[in-house]
């Protein structure tokens, strides 16, 4: 146990120094960074991000992830086949499309595969990109471009190359994130000119259901000027949002919105520059899995009324007997305990586990037992559950009896740095058998991390993906 706890503190020692690290590296590349002109420069290419002035460095949780953080690809646990389009200032000649497929795995992390083109015939450029991002530390993501570069011009030849991108993107916790992203990282060149490279750094933001902001600096290689962006994504239904975004040198003004269906997504950006022609941009995907997250919901989302089990039940009367079957505490799962009144998923949890800790229930008296469960909860249920057969009134041997059960003792209180410390223990544990697809085993490391702080988000949400998971097999 003691070795245990000192390799996941020289684990947790390593993730930090490592993250340290890499936060230099970045802070030393800014300010060593050469200015030259270069091809293959940045382009709008998700109608999403566009529709926030590209600042989405930050938030980088879907398909489009590979254009502005590869970190963020493991964000999103779906099968995506995604298609842009756009010509730049309204020019057919410099029409920029994309397509790409992305897709999740359980133990290697998330891959994706674009492949995009610009221009016409005299002049054209095209990528072929492979993305791969993983879970580094709890909350903390890598992801790394391959990009396989292609030039050809009419009249000139063509020429080719290889760059190399990465990002990590950090959730301090579900209203904070922060991002860093560097494109081509190699310094590479093709037709003896230097490519497109940029250092992009940046926070968002949830400050309340429904918004979603974001603040970002770019440092593109050819200007000695970084470029401020700033995103907004709101959602004003579940399936529709707006977005806003502004830049303001060079002046860029951007606004859009999205459709969000069972498996498919639709968006669009307008882009309007200071001195050029705006630019419409249209992306489609097609998702297979989990829905793209939103921001969160707001006060027009209303939200899925929870399926409760009818419990059909008439109150003993004098010389009268009950007329349906009650539920059984000794035998009932989560969600026919869920379905009683007052009874919520957390507290249902709690009940399994104490009834596969302690045994079954012997009186319905003793789910009063169960940690943190109120009295008042107990009154709301009393004439609505059973403990089966144990608590039937056949009179055995004295002898064969049971020895009552001697009062439980109160637990002393558990210190606050104790708790983080267990909190973090469970939490690590849990990670690796969720990665590995053992995902009952996780299901239950997880709930650990519940008994102590019945609101944890991470655990709840690992929790449903490891049900979903479950049930799709």
């Amino acid at each position: 146990m003691e070795k245990s706890k000192i390799k996941m503190e020289n684990d947790r020692l390593k993730c930090k120094k490592l993250l340290l690290a890499i936060f230099f590296i970045f802070y030393f590349l800014f300010f060593m960074r050469s200015l030259a002109t270069a091809s293959f420069e940045d382009k709008p290419v998700s109608a999403r991000a566009g529709a926030m002035a590209g600042s989405f460095v930050a938030v980088s949780n879907d398909a489009s992830s590979p254009f502005f953080n590869p970190a963020g690809l493991n964000l999103f646990n779906a099968v995506n086949l995604s298609f842009s389009q756009v010509s730049l200032y309204s020019e057919s000649d410099l029409a920029y499309s994309d397509i790409g497929i992305s897709f999740p795995t359980r133990r290697l992390g998330s891959f994706a595969i674009n492949s995009t083109s610009f221009g016409k015939s005299f002049y054209k450029e095209s990528e072929l990109i492979f993305t791969h991002s993983f879970l580094l530390a709890p909350g903390a993501y890598l992801g790394y471009n391959i990009r396989s570069l292609g030039l050809k011009i009419e009249g000139a030849g063509s020429d080719s190359a290889v760059a190399f991108d990465w990002g990590i993107y950090g959730s301090v916790n579900p209203k904070f994130s922060f991002g860093l992203f560097s494109k081509g990282l190699n310094r590479p060149k093709i037709a003896n000119e230097d490519v497109y490279r940029q250092l992009s750094g940046g926070i968002c933001w949830r400050p309340f259901g429904g918004l979603l902001a974001s603040f970002e600096v770019d440092s593109p290689s050819d200007r000695d000027e970084n470029v401020i962006k700033l995103g907004c994504e709101l959602n004003v239904l579940p399936s529709f949002c707006v977005r806003f975004g502004v830049q303001p040198s060079p002046q860029v003004a951007a606004f859009g919105f999205g459709f969000m269906f069972k498996f498919m997504d639709i968006d669009y950006a307008y882009i309007s520059h200071g001195t050029l022609f705006p630019e419409h941009l249209f992306t489609l995907s097609l998702r297979w899995g989990e829905k793209r997250e939103i921001a969160a919901p707001t006060q027009f989302y209303k939200k899925a009324k929870k399926k409760r089990r009818k419990v059909k039940f008439e109150k003993p009367s004098a010389g009268r007997e009950t007329t349906l079957e009650k539920v059984n505490i000794n035998e009932a799962d989560t969600k026919e305990l869920d379905s009683l009144p007052g009874i919520g998923r957390v507290t249902a949890m709690r009940i399994v586990e104490y009834r596969q800790a302690h045994g079954k229930f012997r009186k319905i008296e003793d789910i009063l037992d169960v940690p943190r469960f109120r009295k008042s909860q107990f009154e709301k249920i009393k004439d609505y559950i059973t403990v089966g057969e144990v608590s039937q009134p056949e009179i055995a041997p004295e002898e064969e009896m049971p020895a009552p059960r001697s009062k439980k003792k109160k637990k002393e209180k558990m210190s606050p740095e104790k708790m983080n410390m267990l909190k973090k223990k469970y939490y690590f544990e849990g990670l690796k058998l969720y990665q590995a697809g053992k995902y009952k085993k996780a299901i239950k490391v997880f709930r650990k991390i519940l008994e102590l702080d019945p609101t944890h988000p991470q655990s709840i949400r690992i929790i449903k993906k490891c049900e979903d998971a479950l049930e799709n097999r």
